[in-house]
């Protein structure tokens, strides 16, 4: 039986959990990349605009996502699965969500950026996205790879 996932637009009540969330799934990843000084400082300029959403998984924030809104697509930003509940649909249940949301606003297609050497992309591509754009970096740096590669990808929601 699967278990009951629960998506639902995120309140200030969550912010503790999504914050356990985010710094739990992206903790393995910050051995491979972070963002540099610039970005941090760019990201601190700029407002958190955007839709939060979590999902829970019996009352209990189990992962999170944050979109925008763009003329004709939305962007989807920093989605973060609690490695605890990894590989049991979430992600593809608030990327459905997004969709749906996509397509009920008229836009026709989700896009999203992620990091090559992450091993992220292959995931995203099995939940419909395709890549529109690699290339290097120079938002992120890493001990471990000379160079990173930021990838977009798109999923059309027709």
């Amino acid at each position: 039986m699967q278990p009951s996932i629960t998506i639902r637009k995120a309140t200030a009540e969550d912010a503790e959990a999504v914050a356990t969330v985010f710094h739990a799934a992206f903790a393995p990843l910050r051995a491979i990349y972070r963002p540099n000084s610039q970005t941090v400082a760019s990201q601190s300029l700029h407002p958190k605009d955007g839709t939060r959403l979590v999902a829970e998984l019996d009352q209990q924030v189990v992962a999170t996502v944050q979109f925008d809104s763009h003329e004709g697509y939305l962007h989807v930003i920093g989605l973060a699965v609690h490695p605890h509940f990894q590989q049991k649909g979430i992600a593809r249940r608030l990327l459905n969500w997004i969709a749906s949301h996509a397509r009920s606003t008229a836009r026709t297609a989700i896009v999203l950026e992620t990091i090559k050497e992450t091993g992220n992309v292959p995931v995203f591509a099995k939940l419909g996205f395709l890549i529109t754009r690699e290339r290097v970096t120079n938002r992120f740096e890493s001990d471990i790879y000379p160079e990173l590669h930021e990838v977009k990808m798109k999923r059309t929601t027709s």
